[in-house]
Formats: C-alpha cells, sequence, structure tokens
C-alpha cells in the first residue's frame, strides 16, 4: 500500500514531527513566519500550527513556507479550549479545512468568550489598584486572542510579580486574586467542528491537568465516546515514564499517538521538535498521510 510503504521510506530518514506549536495569533511570541523558520532551522520535516481558539495565524504561515520555498510539510491546526468537569481540558485539531463554516462559528464564539473572560480578569485587577490591565495585556497580543498569558507577561514588566509562573500563581490561576472561569465549548463540540473540518481530534497534554489516574482514564473514555482520535503521547519536559503511561493508555483505549512540543517562546527545553520519539508500541497519527 503507498501510504505504508511511504511511511517507512519516511521513517527510514528519521524524520522529525511537531504536530502542536503557537505564533503570535495566539499567546506565542514568534509570528507565523518566525516560526517556520525556527522549525526549519531545528530541521523539522513536518510541523502543524495549533493556535488557541484561531486559525488566523495560518495564511502568513503557508505564504512564508511557499516564497521561500522552505522544506517544511505544514499541517493546518487549532488547540480549542473545552470545559469537563470544571476543568479546562485542550482538543487539538490536525489537517483542518481553516475554511470550513462550522469551524469557524465554534472558534467564533470562543473568541467571543475570550475577550469576556479578559474584560472580567482587567475589572477584578483594577479593584486590585492595577488599573487598565485589559489594554495593557493587549500590548502583548500581537494577533486578536488576549488570554491569560498576556495578562502574566503585563503583570511582569508592569513589577507585580517577578515571573509569569507568581502571576498565575497570585492572580491568574485557580487559587488566584483575579481568576475568571472560562467559558468553553464541550469536548463533543469542539470534536465535531474538528471533524467536519475534515481534520482529526487529538487530546492535548493529557497529564497536565492535574488529574488522578482514574479521572485521567475517565476524560480519555470519554473523549474517545465523543470520536476523538488521538491523545498526546510525547510532550515537552516529559519524563520517560510518563512517555510509556500515555503510550499504554493509547493502546488501552484505541487511540492513535501524536506528539508536539507545545512551542510558545524561545525557552531551549520548550523548543520546536524537542520531544522523545514515540514508543514502538503505538501508532503514529500520521501513519497514514501523504508527507511528500
Amino acid at each position: 500500500m503507498w501510504y505504508i510503504t511511504r511511511f517507512k521510506i519516511i521513517f527510514e530518514k528519521k524524520v522529525i514531527v511537531d504536530l502542536h506549536s503557537h505564533t503570535t495569533a495566539s499567546d506565542g511570541v514568534l509570528t507565523p513566519s518566525a516560526l517556520v523558520k525556527r522549525a526549519v532551522e531545528n530541521q523539522i520535516n513536518v510541523l502543524a500550527i495549533t493556535d488557541h481558539d484561531t486559525v488566523k495565524g495560518l495564511a502568513e504561515a503557508k505564504k512564508t513556507i511557499e516564497h521561500e520555498n522552505l522544506p517544511i510539510k505544514l499541517i493546518c491546526g487549532v488547540e480549542i479550549s473545552t470545559n469537563w468537569k470544571n476543568n479546562e481540558i485542550h482538543i487539538v485539531g490536525l489537517n483542518i479545512n481553516i475554511d470550513h463554516a462550522q469551524l469557524l462559528d465554534l472558534l467564533l464564539s470562543q473568541e467571543q468568550a475570550r475577550i469576556q473572560r479578559a474584560q472580567t480578569i482587567s475589572a477584578k485587577l483594577a479593584k486590585l489598584n492595577i488599573d487598565n490591565a485589559y489594554e495593557q495585556a493587549k500590548q502583548f497580543a500581537k494577533g486578536d486572542i488576549v488570554s491569560r498569558a498576556h495578562f502574566a507577561r503585563f503583570l511582569v514588566v508592569g513589577g507585580f510579580v517577578k515571573d509569569v509562573k507568581r502571576a498565575f500563581k497570585k492572580y491568574l490561576g485557580k487559587s488566584g486574586y483575579a481568576y475568571v472561569p472560562p467559558n468553553w465549548c464541550s469536548i463533543a463540540d469542539a470534536i465535531n467542528a474538528i471533524h467536519s473540518a475534515g481534520g482529526q481530534a487529538v487530546l492535548a497534554h493529557p497529564t497536565r491537568y492535574d488529574l488522578t489516574a482514574t479521572k485521567l482514564k475517565l476524560l480519555i473514555s470519554e473523549f474517545k465516546s465523543e470520536g476523538g482520535d488521538a491523545i498526546e503521547v510525547s510532550q515537552s519536559r516529559q519524563m520517560q515514564d510518563d512517555l510509556q503511561r500515555l503510550a499504554k493508555l493509547a493502546n488501552e483505549f484505541g487511540l492513535l499517538a501524536s506528539q508536539g512540543s507545545d512551542f510558545h517562546d524561545l525557552v531551549n527545553y520548550l523548543d520546536l521538535g524537542k520531544t522523545k520519539p514515540l514508543p514502538d508500541s503505538v501508532i503514529p497519527i500520521w501513519h497514514n498521510w501523504m508527507l511528500n
């Protein structure tokens, strides 16, 4: 079969795949153009741009690759925020049609929820004598999305906290003074929109939700029952035990395996492509993609 033959040829060449990254279209620090160039510098062969609840950075990335004839395969993606049992769970969509109406309608709704949340965070910060936080956070947002990450950067630069971690702990995280619960779509809504746009739905960074082993299995089970296709098995900042545990869970629930750095900024241990290879025991999500 051509796909399988092609797959074997590709992997003899040790292709480097990164299927989770962010640009200034959401809360990353590199423009889409700069991101794809850095990916090439890092010898990445297949890159997915998966900005939070937006596909607005993909056109620029495509244009740069085409105009500069960069040796990289771009996968059109998105990372959709969802609500699940009072937890914010992220669903990555890969190989999506970025012009599909149902997907765009959902992303517009998500964008409106982000704006409302950001304005409420700003109001809470104002009560703490931190004025004009929304306008200040916008200065750190190069795209339309204003996220908690942008508020965190403002709080650091403004001298209110020493670093981003403290910004979340003191103000923006669940126990923070200015925390506002999100109003995202459901996992089912996200998966349906991704599938309607011809894509595959991936449960992003499953071990980062601070769930018990039992709850994590429940999440994966519900994700699978709603039609989910894969889970991220290989992630940045990951111990070997977690890699093997997620590989086992992927097989237990009959899911494909994905991998991605979740790149946002220029930090060495979070750089593009800095993930461990997938174990041989799993089926990669790209096993039947045409990667030429």
